[in-house]
C-alpha cells in the first residue's frame, strides 16, 4: 500500500484505537516479530504496506476492513482542552503557541526554532510539555506524530480562551487600523456595517452566517486532506450579527 494522502488518516485511527486498548508498540513489535524502531516508523507513516498495517489491525483486534470504515465515517470534530491543560497554557501561553504552530499551523521544528530563533534546549522543553499532555509522540530527526485530531476548540470563558479572544481584538485592530502584518499577495475581506433590523430579520441572517460558517469549516477539513500545505493558505473567518452598537465613546462634560 502506498503511503497515499488516505494512509495518515488510517495511521491516526489506529493509533487512536491502540491508545484506547492500552497497546504498546513494545507489544505490537513483539507480536509482529519486529524491532521496537521498525513499529515506530511504521507508526509515523515512513514505512508502510497493506500485510503490515492487516497485521497492526490484527494485534489491535479490529479488521482492516473496520479501520478503513472508522476512518471514512470520522467526521471532524473540535479538540477541547482539559481543564488542567487550559489552567496550564492559561498561565504559560508561549507553549500554548507553540502547540498552535505545531499542531494547527502545521509548521516544522526547525521552522519555529529558527523563526523565533530558539534553542535546542528550549524547543526540547515545549516539545516535552506537549508529549507530556498526551498531544504528540518525538521520533527522529525532529518528526512530530500528533495523538489527537480536529481543529482546537476554546470556550471563551476559560482563562486561555480570554487571553487568546483579547490577543485577537488587539491584533485584528492594528490590521483594520494600521494595515500592519498586510499582504498584497493574499485578497481577503473585511467590513463593519451597522443596521437597523426587525429581531426575526435578524434571526434569519445569523441562521446564514452560521450556516456559512458551516460550509467553511467543512471546505477547509476536506482541502486540508486533499492539497498540500505550501497549497492552502490559513484564512481566518470573522462573522457577527449582534444587537448592540460597536462604535461609541465617552462624552465628557465641558
Amino acid at each position: 500500500m502506498s503511503n497515499g494522502p488516505s494512509f495518515p488518516l488510517l495511521i491516526d485511527e489506529l493509533k487512536r484505537i491502540l491508545k484506547r486498548k492500552g497497546i504498546k508498540y513494545s507489544k505490537l513489535a513483539s507480536e509482529l516479530c519486529m524491532s521496537e524502531s521498525s513499529i515506530k516508523r511504521l507508526m509515523s507513516g515512513d514505512d508502510a504496506n497493506l500485510s503490515k498495517l492487516e497485521a497492526l489491525c490484527e494485534v489491535a483486534g479490529i479488521s482492516f476492513l473496520d479501520l478503513v470504515i472508522l476512518t471514512k465515517d470520522q467526521s471532524p470534530k473540535d479538540f477541547f482542552l482539559t481543564k488542567n491543560q487550559d489552567d496550564f497554557f492559561a498561565k504559560n501561553t508561549n507553549y500554548f503557541y507553540v502547540f498552535h504552530l505545531l499542531y494547527e499551523e502545521r509548521l516544522s521544528v526547525l521552522e519555529i526554532k529558527k523563526k523565533y530563533k530558539l534553542t535546542e534546549k528550549s524547543m526540547m522543553t515545549y516539545l516535552k510539555k506537549l508529549e507530556e499532555f498526551g498531544f504528540c509522540e518525538r521520533h527522529a530527526n525532529d518528526k512530530i506524530v500528533w495523538l489527537i485530531s480536529g481543529h482546537i476548540s476554546l470556550p471563551a470563558m476559560t482563562e486561555l480562551g480570554r487571553h487568546l479572544t483579547r490577543t485577537s481584538i488587539d491584533n485584528l485592530k492594528d490590521l483594520v487600523v494600521d494595515g500592519a502584518g498586510t499582504d498584497n499577495k493574499k485578497e481577503g475581506t473585511f467590513q463593519i456595517s451597522e443596521g437597523y433590523l426587525k429581531p426575526e430579520t435578524a434571526q434569519r441572517f445569523m441562521a446564514e452566517l452560521t450556516e456559512l460558517i458551516k460550509k467553511i469549516a467543512q471546505a477547509s477539513s476536506r482541502e486540508e486532506r486533499v492539497y498540500k500545505n505550501d497549497e492552502l493558505i490559513l484564512y481566518t473567518s470573522i462573522s457577527s450579527l449582534l444587537p448592540i452598537r460597536l462604535y461609541y465613546e465617552d462624552v465628557e462634560n465641558i
